[in-house]
């Protein structure tokens, strides 16, 4: 739990970011009582990078060996698995992100450290209702409010909440950070890929293992605005259909405008034909 005051370092792990977007987010941070702190090296641009491996790794290493109590992304984009399994011991600091941050959540995970995905600092300013529950998340000892959306979906489940962007993790396949959903409820969200992409993610993660022991699926966006929305979430009803396990789709969570922030590592109660997601535990590291 934060407290009023508190720093929290803004990093770039990732890709390059629109400057204006950025300052509005740490305005935002700074709106819920709290001290952004970052270097002029988040700025930096290469190629595809907030600069080169090593500057990036140092700051988000700096950043976790510092005074801050939690960190937040800049952007996410690409860019951290080329460093993730280089960072030394993870300490108890909260984690905020989502995208690109999935690689990271992973990395928490196996610290056994909470983490929040949510709105990254270039996103935060443009949805009041995500800024105010990341203040519950934050600040609360009590767990923080439900999240309610009109969805499809049937079954009740309940795990440990975790996850993030589908390409993100079909990308840890097959590399140390390889994820285990045992016991969990798996939160997924993607854009900009077709129905046969879709599916072979899946089915990437399916060949895997990955998600022989999930509790029950939270699906997010699948599409950008404008994007046909034609067979996207019936390849995903049909890869998941054989783990017999509750799929909700419609959650508020993804690329597409909607992302309230939530506590992964935390357990949730899912109720799938409602589309209602309850956390049974406050965030705490």
């Amino acid at each position: 739990m934060l407290r009023s005051g508190d720093e929290i370092a803004v990093v770039a792990p990732s890709s390059p970011f629109d400057r204006a977007r950025f300052e509005r987010g740490v305005h935002a941070l700074e709106q819920l009582k709290l001290k952004p702190v970052f270097t002029e090296r988040v700025f930096e641009k290469k190629l595809f990078l907030a600069g080169d491996d090593g500057q990036r790794q140092r700051e988000l290493q700096q950043a976790l060996d510092g005074k801050a109590k939690a960190l937040i992304l800049a952007r996410g984009g690409y860019g951290a698995l080329r460093f993730a399994t280089r960072l030394r011991e993870i300490p108890a600091k909260l984690l905020i992100g989502y995208s690109d941050a999935t690689v990271l959540h992973e990395v928490w995970w196996r610290a056994r450290v909470p983490s929040i995905h949510g709105p990254m600092c270039t996103q935060l300013g443009e949805d009041p209702g995500a800024l105010e529950q990341l203040g519950h998340l934050l600040f609360a000892t009590e767990p923080a409010p439900q999240i309610e959306w009109k969805g499809e979906g049937n079954g009740k489940a309940e795990g440990l909440l975790r996850g993030g962007n589908l390409a993100t993790l079909a990308s840890l396949c097959g590399t140390p950070l390889q994820p285990d959903f045992s016991d969990s409820l798996v939160l997924l969200e993607d854009l900009n890929e077709s129905p046969y992409k879709l599916d072979r993610l899946l089915t990437q993660l399916l060949l895997s293992g990955a998600f022989d022991r999930a509790r029950g699926f939270v699906i997010g966006d699948l599409v950008a605005p404008g994007e046909p929305q034609e067979g996207r979430s019936e390849v995903v009803a049909e890869r998941l259909r054989s783990l017999n396990v509750p799929v909700a789709f419609g959650a508020p969570f993804g690329h597409a405008g909607r992302n309230q922030p939530i506590a992964f590592g935390t357990a949730h109660a899912l109720d799938a034909g409602r589309g209602l997601l309850v956390p049974l535990e406050p965030l705490t590291c």
